[in-house]
């Protein structure tokens, strides 16, 4: 790669102190997501521009999820230092970008960096991000100048880094059977629904599309979903364990299939599974659990043939966001499903409209009818 004539933004005197306390700074993180975009901030301050986007694409699916860093300057002050903030913006799932699919093309190619050279002395910039030798991510920003040797060995050390290190908290939070998220990762998770739903609006709250223009989602909420496979005792009673854990296994797989990579999906311990996700409506919850429960029941399993799984669910409200009240409502909900059939889905709140439960609220207790 030819190096340009004007002087590059990476100085390693300069900027060899900075790294090892970004590194150190980085490595004291304990969640993959704020991890990430620690990631991005740093490598946007190493590179001295203004805005980082990492696409992490999915094999030859035509979806990515999109995160974005930028250092542009908010319009609102914040309240306690009364001073301006950054941007940090982050999105579900968009359709790949033409120009990012383009360049993603190229690389799974040339295995090297895509380059396009901009109007106004711009370079557009395209690096890979590599696991298990195929392209995980893509990271798109623009500099003023070609990537030059100094830049590019600074970037793969920076990114073998934090390969290594959001490895380990991969391995912590996740459960050893199935990969899902564990127990232990999910009040972690619900304190964040908390921080969005209450910084509805902001930035954190921010959607971008394909052309990078914000659209907000105030219009849309988290449902949280228990689903239990049924008779998963005699599952293994008759069949044993090592099929049992067969089952479980083939369950995650469906549920990694069905729903968006933006789901957070966990075992929950046992023959439990927990999603939550952000819908519109809780008709458009009810879609997505439903859709979930039928190909569930349509799949089949080896020697067992046919499974099944109750779900209850519940809306995530503004004013009702402790997770053991969430997680209880929920649980009331799938017991409903339970003793009355199994393999079907019921929300806490339809229960409630439809007088199948009576929340008594000083006493805190639930009548079934």
């Amino acid at each position: 790669m030819t190096e340009h004539s004007s002087e590059p933004n990476i100085q390693s005197a300069e900027k060899e102190p900075s790294l090892l306390d970004k590194l150190a700074s980085l490595t004291t993180i304990r969640n993959i997501e704020q991890f990430e975009f620690s990631l991005l901030k740093t490598m946007a301050e190493l590179l001295e521009i203004k805005e980082i986007s990492m696409y992490k694409v999915r094999g030859a699916s035509s979806k990515c999820t999109l995160m974005v860093y930028s250092s542009a300057v908010s319009a609102e002050e914040d309240p306690e230092t009364n001073s301006s903030r950054p941007h940090e913006n982050y999105t579900s799932e968009i359709i790949l970008p033409p120009d990012i699919e383009s360049a993603f093309k190229r690389i799974n190619t040339t295995g090297e960096p895509y380059i396009s050279d901009k109007q106004n002395q711009q370079y557009s910039i395209v690096y890979p991000v590599f696991e298990d030798n195929k392209v995980d991510s893509l990271l798109s920003f623009e500099l003023s100048h070609a990537l030059i040797e100094k830049e590019i060995q600074i970037l793969a050390n920076l990114l073998g880094i934090a390969h290594n290190f959001r490895s380990l908290l991969d391995e912590n939070q996740r459960d050893k059977l199935t990969g899902l998220l564990n127990r232990h990762t999910f009040e972690e998770s619900i304190l964040k629904i908390q921080s969005l739903s209450l910084n509805a609006g902001h930035n954190c709250g921010q959607l971008w599309n394909s052309e990078n223009r914000r659209k907000t989602l105030d219009g849309l909420g988290y449902c949280l979903a228990i689903m239990d496979i049924d008779d998963f005792k005699q599952i293994n009673d008759h069949f044993g364990h090592i099929i049992g854990d067969e089952v479980l296994l083939l369950i995650s797989y469906i549920m990694k299939q069905n729903f968006r990579t933006r789901d957070l999906l966990f075992r929950f311990g046992g023959e439990e599974f927990v999603v939550i996700c952000r819908v519109e409506n809780e008709q458009n919850a009810h879609t997505v659990l439903d859709r979930f429960r039928r190909v569930t029941a349509d799949y089949r399993f080896p020697k067992v043939r046919t499974v099944t799984v109750s779900v209850g669910a519940t809306m995530i409200k503004k004013n009702n966001l402790f997770a053991t009240t969430i997680i209880g409502r929920a649980d009331k909900a799938l017991y409903f499903a339970k003793k009355n059939g199994k393999n079907q889905i019921h929300f806490y709140e339809d229960l409630i409209r439809r007088g199948y439960l009576v929340e008594h609220e000083k006493a805190g207790t639930i009548d079934f009818f």
